[in-house]
């Protein structure tokens, strides 16, 4: 149980240097919005850790299987980007990578080195004559599981927003026009775009808020506008 309230202590730690970062960039309220959509994952995380945490004998079968559906569940997602993006229709404007994909892109290259520490980790307890608790298949499905999370954080850093016919593609997502309720534009952050979207299940998140490209932003406004209603940032609680 030891290293669970290091780990807990170790994402409270980034999600608090995380949420000063964004609200530095986009604003408080931009902050407080962008956090609850981290929360439900946070929360599933905490209880997964927290189950294989525990001791018995099905310890290492629990971890190998969370492994392979981790790798496999994201593997399908990233790989049917392709066909989920059609849904959105032709492409009406490549903004390219926001704030968020480059802060992302250097979160996992600094996910590169932990992913090399911990297959040499994985490498050495199946190796190690004496003290071996790793199969080889243990070994390969770990190995594989922390390069999956350096490889899909990088490939969010380097993923573009773009908005399409039918809606917004921003990581790997596609939202459409017709689940956005309206939009507005932050006060303080002039840059920083907040959509109210119909959540797909009650608990998540009813917001979004992103910051765009200075460069983009007013064919940004155009574009939404004329799909979204727009409401002023005077009649909301500035972001």
């Amino acid at each position: 149980m030891t290293w669970f309230l290091g780990y807990m202590i170790f994402v409270g730690l980034i999600l608090a240097g995380g949420y000063l970062l964004v609200a530095r960039a986009m604003g408080q309220k931009a902050a407080s919005r962008n956090m609850g959509h981290v929360l439900p994952w946070l929360f599933v995380g905490f209880a997964i850790a927290f189950a294989t945490s525990l001791t018995g004998p099905w310890r290492q079968s629990a971890w190998s299987v969370f492994y392979l559906l981790y790798i496999v569940s994201m593997g399908i997602w990233l790989l049917r980007w392709p066909l989920r993006k059609r849904r959105a229709g032709g492409l009406l404007l490549n903004a390219g990578r926001t704030w968020h994909n480059k802060i992302l892109l250097w979160v996992g290259m600094a996910e590169v080195p932990i992913a090399v520490i911990m297959t040499w980790i994985s490498f050495a307890a199946m190796t190690n004559s004496v003290y071996a608790s790793t199969t080889v298949a243990q070994f390969f499905l770990k190995a594989a599981f922390w390069w999956m999370i350096a490889g899909s954080i990088i490939s969010l850093g380097l993923n573009k927003l773009e908005l399409r016919e039918h809606g917004l593609c921003f990581f790997y997502n596609v939202i459409l026009w017709q689940r956005m309720k309206f939009y507005t534009w932050g006060t303080t952050h002039p840059n920083t775009l907040t959509i109210y979207i119909q959540p797909r299940f009650a608990f998540l998140p009813d917001s979004m808020s992103i910051r765009v490209p200075g460069v983009h932003r007013d064919t940004i406004d155009q574009i939404v506008q004329t799909h979204v209603p727009y409401s002023p940032p005077d009649s909301l609680v500035p972001s």
